[in-house]
């Protein structure tokens, strides 16, 4: 009985290995994904016991007054920014003939323009 073994069956034995090394290594890539997402085995317990109901968080008195604090705060931080902006209808300010020259230089004479 004679075997023989050319360069195209091994190349053909490294493909089946490598296709099979990558769908092991996908496999254990997911379990690894599955152990770091699933949540703390209290909380699983915790959930088996009530029937997997969620729960609503109730706050204390101390955040629910940072929290009072933080929604005042932010309200006028946009009192200020509403200031700043200003009236969306106002009329724009006019432009000064030094700046509408500024604007307009180089449109009627390319020899205006800065070049390199």
């Amino acid at each position: 009985m004679t075997v023989s073994i050319d360069g195209t069956d091994i190349g053909n034995a490294v493909a089946t290995a490598i296709v099979v090394g990558t769908i092991v290594m996908m496999v254990i890539g997911a379990f690894l994904v599955w152990l770091m997402v699933r949540p703390p085995r209290h909380v699983r317990e915790e959930r088996r016991q009530r029937g997997r109901k969620p729960v609503a968080r109730e706050i204390d008195a101390e955040t629910a007054e940072e929290m009072v604090r933080l929604i005042a705060r932010m309200e006028e931080r946009l009192a200020v920014l509403e200031r700043a902006v200003g009236d969306v209808n106002e009329t724009p300010r006019r432009i000064e003939a030094r700046e509408q020259e500024l604007l307009e230089t180089g449109e009627e004479s390319p020899e205006t323009r800065r070049v390199k």
